[in-house]
């Protein structure tokens, strides 16, 4: 036997409420309750989950009945009536936007009473099949090879498409539950499959998961499933083949695999290389050093105790060799100084970068007293880095500047830093000869040189230094410059 439908009354006037209430008894509805003010609608709505509300338009409250039924259609799919005893044009169209099931002009009789409700009872019925078969279509029509099942969660049968069917893997001549699919599960999904699909029911839950099923004599096949709930005793959705896509998707993932593993095995053999190639630089480097100093010294001493022998054009050749040789002494100290970059490892710690730049510029300008020098130095610079390697990064770049700037008037050279893009960028910048930006990509490569040496005295090493330093601190070194206007070398120091 049916249970009678479920209608909450909304009236202000205690008689009207009660007569109607008595009426719709008599005609067989369930009267729960009767509201007379908006607040209390909702409330009792959230407590009886009435099938229908028949509403009074002129309520208690800030709002009047067709302000509820407004807001009930936003958050109740519950069918209303208006009652009323107004029947203005303006009050209609308010009440018609509201989309209403019925409209009872008081007074009215029992028999238009029952016609209206059992009308609106009919439209809401269709309107919720409407809906159900809207979505239905939509689910179809948003998947490829897809077909559609049913799930009655009170029985828990499961009403299957010929193509559901087909993919599950079942016979369309004999009826299946909720645990005949879950058996078609394969097992290493099936306990996760069943705890969110429980998860689903009970929650009213969108429910979307891939997982395998087996049919006998075929091998596993993957399906996705795509369900949501019709109703509260109603969940539909769509069930898609996915096997080849999820093939490929274990193909790509063997091809990534093996890629990874190469790329592993190549960049060991790089280190290796590189390793054993700054190994032999340094002890090429290291053994170097004995015979360029020999070579050094005995000129010296031939320069020294033989002035007179050696004449003018002799005296002219040992002093080359002298300068040759120690030109090369520098530059083995500068590769071994660069060979050891890559080996030493890092202490990171916070760095006070404004107290190096200070110091360093103070023991330039202190060995060139005849220098007229402004270093403006900003406080308070700090970076989280290793200090050995910072401070050789400032050393080359402070001493770069003050080398470049030997022919101004005045020496200025500004450290500084500024945000771009929320990254902290510092800067060293000077008033020097400058450089032209054409050959700015060879700055940074080991004995290239963009000025003559009998200009301005070095290495050609010093920037290469640089960039190695603030490479190994994952940031980035760049400069802008135009000849007889200065150079300024940015970096970022990103550890």
């Amino acid at each position: 036997m049916n249970n009678p439908a479920r209608i909450l009354v909304v009236e202000d006037e205690s008689i009207v409420a009660f007569n109607l209430q008595q009426r719709l008894s008599k005609l067989g509805y369930d009267v729960p309750a009767i509201a007379v003010s908006g607040q209390e609608s909702f409330d009792l709505v959230e407590q009886t989950l009435p099938d229908l509300v028949l509403m009074d338009i002129h309520i208690q409250g800030d709002m009047d009945g067709i302000d509820v039924a407004a807001l009930l259609r936003e958050t109740h799919a519950i069918p209303v009536i208006y009652l009323t005893a107004y029947s203005e044009d303006s009050t209609l169209e308010r009440a018609r936007k509201t989309l209403p099931y019925g409209y009872l002009l008081k007074p009215f009789s029992e028999r238009e009473l029952h016609a209206t409700i059992q009308m609106a009872f009919e439209r809401h019925k269709l309107e919720i099949e409407l809906i159900d078969s809207r979505r239905q279509l939509q689910q179809a029509l948003d998947a490829a090879s897809l077909g559609v099942l049913e799930l009655d969660k009170a029985s828990t049968v499961i009403t299957t498409s010929p193509r559901s069917a087909d993919l599950i893997g079942w016979s369309q001549d004999q009826p299946h539950t909720l645990a005949d699919l879950l058996s078609r599960v394969d097992a290493s999904d099936r306990a996760a499959i069943t705890g969110k699909l429980q998860e689903s029911l009970s929650a009213l839950q969108h429910f979307s998961e891939e997982f395998r099923v087996l049919v006998e004599g075929l091998p596993p096949r993957w399906v996705k499933l795509d369900a949501g709930h019709a109703s509260d005793q109603r969940m539909t959705g769509v069930v898609q083949d996915i096997s080849e896509r999820k093939n490929y998707e274990v193909r790509l993932k063997m091809l990534n695999e093996g890629l990874e593993h190469l790329v592993a095995e190549r960049t060991a053999q790089l280190n290796l290389s590189l390793k054993e190639l700054e190994a032999f630089s340094y002890s090429v480097a290291h053994d170097l050093r004995s015979p360029v100093r020999a070579i050094v010294g005995f000129s010296r001493e031939l320069i020294g105790q033989h002035q007179t022998e050696l004449g003018s054009d002799g005296l002219d050749l040992a002093t080359r060799i002298t300068t040759a040789g120690q030109r090369m002494s520098a530059l083995i100290d500068a590769l071994l100084h660069m060979s050891r970059l890559s080996q030493v490892p890092m202490q990171l710690r916070v760095v006070n970068i404004s107290t190096f730049a200070t110091d360093i510029a103070a023991q330039l300008m202190d060995a060139a007293p005849h220098r007229v020098a402004q270093v403006n130095v900003s406080p308070n610079l700090e970076a989280m880095a290793d200090p050995a390697l910072v401070h050789s990064l400032l050393d080359n770049l402070i001493g770069n500047a003050w080398k470049f700037c030997a022919r101004s008037d005045v020496t200025r050279i500004d450290v500084g830093a500024k945000t771009l893009n929320g990254e902290t960028v510092f800067f060293v910048r000077d008033n020097g000869c400058g450089f032209d930006m054409a050959s700015a990509n060879r700055l940074f490569g080991p004995f290239q040189r963009l000025h003559r040496e009998d200009e301005y005295a070095g290495t050609g090493i010093g920037l290469t230094i640089v960039q190695r330093i603030v490479m190994r601190h994952g940031g980035r070194v760049w400069a802008y410059s135009e000849p007889g206007k200065g150079a300024a070398f940015h970096f970022t120091l990103s550890s």
